[in-house]
């Protein structure tokens, strides 16, 4: 796929959920995106060593030899809090589809940690690059503590889809609608933390305490784009990404239903990163990150707005649902 002269250089750090997928699938046909990596923690939606697998094989789907794929953490760095493993082996071949999927070119895994890789191509490139956050913040706070040196002052944005700010989030919500998916009063009782936050909410305090370019796409933002089967009607284009990204929607909104609304998450983000959506609403405020797990009213992970900080975080909070479904249907069938 040819890339314009002056596309975005992009980096995504991810837990290749199924949201995950369908925004490196909406990257690869944005012709004002070049992906130069993607960056697998094995703190989120899937196992380490499948996610690296999914990542792999996307690239290869969509003959992107200009990026590469680097291995990130497999723990976070504090509490084991973690997706239920059912939902994660659901998740580690994309809902059956993995096996379907036959490129027909290899790429190979970088040698490299995640943390290592995105330090490498901050000093590398001669234009800024931006990052699109889709899965746990492990990998940046790693970033930040093992290369401290690194030229994060050629990080153009990281756009990141986490968070709860103003509403509820969704670790009780997700815990509660499947029996499998019980884990014990921990997750039962927090009603306040996003997943993304909640996997590592120390790494996320971490970037938060930072000065990195940080745009939060909270589940706030997120639940104005409710996934239904009417995105799945609009995908019209017969090649292999468009029939992946049709597929992956009629799965989620149908069969592998998780049975509560679900937000689209991750593509919101990822949409905003690349600028198809200009119309938002948009506020600045610190944010702060509770790291105290407790069995009873857990605040794990609860993001807040505090009083002070390093500097203020661009919060996205509304969005239009129309806009969105109608640029994902046009990039996607582009």
């Amino acid at each position: 796929m040819n890339k314009l002269t002056q596309a975005k250089k992009a980096i995504i750090d991810t837990d290749m959920g199924w949201d995950d997928v369908l925004s490196i699938l909406y990257l690869m046909k944005d012709p004002n995106i070049e992906i130069i990596g993607i960056c697998v923690t094995g703190c989120g939606e899937t196992n380490l060593r499948w996610g690296t697998l999914l990542a792999k094989t996307l690239l290869e789907l969509g003959h992107q030899t200009q990026a590469c794929v680097a291995v990130g953490c497999d723990t976070p760095l504090q509490f084991n809090n973690a997706f239920p493993q059912p939902f994660k082996n659901d998740m580690n071949d994309l809902m059956g589809l993995l096996g379907t999927l036959n490129p027909d070119m290899e790429i190979p895994v970088d040698h490299r940690p995640a943390w290592t890789f995105i330090a490498d191509m901050l000093a590398q490139n001669a234009e800024p690059i931006s990052i699109i956050s889709l899965g746990g913040f492990t990998n940046l706070a790693k970033l930040l503590t093992v290369h401290p040196d690194a030229k994060t002052e050629n990080i153009k944005e990281i756009f990141a889809m986490a968070g709860a700010i103003h509403i509820d989030g969704n670790i009780s919500t997700f815990n509660n609608a499947k029996p499998e998916w019980d884990q014990g009063a921990t997750y039962r009782s927090n009603h306040v933390a996003e997943w993304n936050v909640f996997v590592d909410p120390l790494a996320a305090k971490q970037v938060f305490d930072s000065n990195l370019p940080l745009t939060l796409v909270p589940l706030d933002a997120c639940y104005y784009v409710i996934l239904n089967p009417d995105f799945s009607s609009l995908i019209t284009a017969t090649d292999p990404i468009a029939e992946l990204t049709k597929n992956i929607l009629d799965k989620k909104s149908g069969p592998h239903d998780e049975g509560i609304p679900v937000p689209i998450f991750d593509p919101l983000a990822t949409m905003l990163m690349a600028g198809g959506l200009t119309q938002y609403q948009v506020y600045q405020a610190f944010l702060d990150v509770d790291l105290c797990n407790t069995m009873d009213n857990n605040q794990c992970g609860n993001t807040f707005i505090t009083g002070k900080g390093s500097r203020k975080i661009d919060i996205i909070q509304g969005v239009s649902q129309r806009a969105f479904s109608e640029m994902f249907a046009k990039i996607i069938n582009g």
